[in-house]
């Protein structure tokens, strides 16, 4: 796969967007979300709230043919080899989709999954009583790892081309709507295939609650403007694209999740246009209706906590130094953070099979184990979620220090 990267040639940007609900050419920055480039791809773009609907949007994207080969070639979705590399993230959020969809299941003759990676959520389905399981995913090796890990049948297909969504009694799209240029098409498209009495279950991370209003727990800065998500969608967003598809939001909520930011779940069916969207589920936290406004809150609680990163940064030593996580997290911080950028990196390492050998800010990306040859180098751990997992792990393969930029 990396002799395709590397026929990519010069570094692969984005282009403008309009507002991805409302198709509106005006937006007003937020924050400019600058990144380094990793592996060809420069993901570097404004946050913009629209003029018009409020919506909050990534202003700049990959070009068709570049997303669908980022997606094809680099994704960590498709690395998935046991059980046990399954992540916490994605076991909790198929875990609060079984139950959320409780009271619909016995209704559930066959399940559709866009986007299914390794097949996790249709196996929790299939688990909870659901007899027929399906899946379709971009990444070419998604469908080695749900057959192999779950028996699981998945296709290789882009969701907007697919054209078997009517022979299902739910189509499930969890974490793609934020990925997608176009996600109103895509719910067009389904909303036209869905034959009567099936849903739709939507899952995207709630822009509407973002800035966490009322819980205090600490964030990753700027964690939700990932180099992967374009749209930032709140409730009131998401019901009117909905809406314009010919769909209407059944039953809808907001949860805490361990691993991240907010999650909304939502319902969807057909119905005709114009109707009222419903009340929270009793059971859901404070979410905003308008995601721009949340946000711009978010953007600010963002940069409190980017200053305590800086922080621990400028306590680091002046020597050469190693990063841990070629993600977005590393690629915000050597383009943003002023001690980060100037300090001499020697490598940066990652587990995702597909990154090693390529480059992140002109750093040589490596496999885990190669640590081991850069003994007594200290390593920053650069990621939120996974930090005490990796610091952790690291212990038991590597002898240098080890510096975590969260508690």
């Amino acid at each position: 796969m990396n002799s395709q990267i590397a026929d990519l040639g010069a570094v692969v940007r984005g282009a403008p967007r309009v507002c991805p609900a409302c198709g509106n050419y005006a937006g007003v920055m937020v924050f400019d979300n600058r990144m380094v480039e990793c592996a060809g791809y420069d993901f570097s773009s404004p946050v913009l709230r629209c003029a018009s609907c409020d919506c909050a949007y990534a202003g700049r994207a990959l070009l068709p043919k570049d997303l669908h080969r980022y997606y094809s070639v680099l994704s960590k979705y498709d690395t998935v080899r046991s059980r046990e590399d399954i992540s916490a993230l994605d076991r909790e959020r198929a875990a609060l989709a079984t139950d959320f969809l409780a009271p619909i299941l016995h209704d559930l003759g066959s399940v559709l999954d866009v986007g299914c990676s390794s097949g996790v959520l249709l196996h929790a389905l299939r688990a909870a009583g659901v007899r027929h399981v399906q899946g379709i995913d971009p990444a070419a090796d998604a469908s080695v790892a749900a057959r192999a890990l779950f028996d699981i049948p998945v296709a290789q297909a882009q969701a907007e081309n697919y054209d078997d969504y009517g022979s299902h009694d739910l189509v499930c799209v969890m974490a793609v709507l934020e990925h997608l240029l176009e996600p109103c098409a895509l719910l067009d498209v389904i909303g036209r295939q869905l034959k009567p009495g099936a849903r739709v279950l939507i899952e995207i991370p709630d822009a509407g609650a973002f800035d966490r209003p009322g819980d205090d727990r600490p964030i990753e800065p700027f964690g939700e403007f990932s180099n992967e998500h374009i749209n930032f969608l709140s409730i009131g967003d998401l019901s009117r694209m909905a809406s314009s598809a010919g769909l209407e939001v059944e039953r809808w909520r907001t949860l805490r999740i361990a691993y991240g930011a907010p999650d909304l779940f939502v319902l969807l069916h057909k119905a005709p246009k114009g109707s009222q969207l419903p009340a929270a589920d009793s059971v859901s936290m404070q979410s905003r209706l308008r995601s721009g406004d949340a946000v711009a809150r978010y953007v600010t609680r963002s940069l409190t906590a980017l200053s305590a990163v800086e922080q621990r940064l400028q306590a680091v030593p002046a020597v050469p130094l190693l990063i841990y996580g070629a993600g977005n997290h590393t690629a915000r911080l050597m383009a943003q953070s002023a001690v980060l950028g100037s300090a001499k990196v020697l490598a940066v390492f990652d587990r995702n099979p597909h990154l090693h050998g390529q480059s992140i800010g002109g750093v040589q990306i490596l496999p885990p184990e190669q640590i081991r040859e850069f003994v007594g180098v200290p390593v920053i751990i650069s990621t939120f979620n996974a930090r005490r997992e990796i610091h952790a792990g690291l212990s038991a393969i590597a002898q240098q220090p080890r510096i975590l930029l969260y508690d």
